[in-house]
């Protein structure tokens, strides 16, 4: 009977320990909400996220850590959905896709987009983030309009550089090359 809870308890753990893709490395304020397979459960820091979580915060900030040391941070009433995320570390490979449906995000770039940017993909309700490695802003408001900030990305030892977005919307495509660069709600 021991051995068979044994069994039991390592499997459980070996799919779980597998099926992360990332976890909450910041959480501020109150717990998020993560719904998963039509379930919501309670997203704490240390929590791990899997593919396909929609992470809805109401009065919390969450920073999110991938495994190949994307960040993404979520204020307060935003909704973020982790549609796609596949990393081979031993190759650096791999491509990750989500959405921003309601509120701000930052993201910052890890080696996914570092590597290989057209293996990243990040949308709003209006536009498409073709990313090349660097740091920005998304926020969406109520009735799914998207502004989109380029933002320098800097060191521990205060050395900035900045790199550089397309933004896709239906009437075309704006490259942000320049930091604090803005493509806004009148435009997206």
């Amino acid at each position: 009977m021991v051995h068979l809870i044994l069994t039991f308890i390592i499997s459980f753990y070996s799919v779980n320990s597998f099926s992360a893709i990332g976890k909450i490395t910041e959480l501020q304020f109150d717990a998020a909400s993560i719904v998963r397979d039509k379930e919501t459960i309670s997203g704490q820091k240390g929590t791990g996220l899997e593919m396909n979580d929609a992470i809805h915060t109401k009065k919390s900030v969450v920073g999110i850590t991938f495994d190949d040391d994307t960040k993404v941070n979520v204020t307060e009433n935003s909704k973020l959905v982790i549609d796609d995320f596949v990393y081979e570390p031993k190759k650096g490979a791999g491509k990750l896709g989500m959405k921003v449906a309601m509120g701000t995000v930052r993201y910052t770039s890890g080696i996914i987009a570092h590597n290989n940017p057209n293996a990243v993909d990040i949308k709003t309700p209006t536009a498409t983030i073709a990313v090349r490695g660097t740091d920005f802003l998304m926020s969406v408001d109520e009735i799914g309009r998207s502004l989109i900030i380029l933002l320098p990305q800097c060191d521990d030892m205060g050395v900035c550089k900045t790199g550089i977005i397309d933004v896709v919307t239906p009437a075309g495509i704006v490259t942000l090359n320049q930091p604090n660069q803005e493509i806004g709600r009148a435009h997206v």
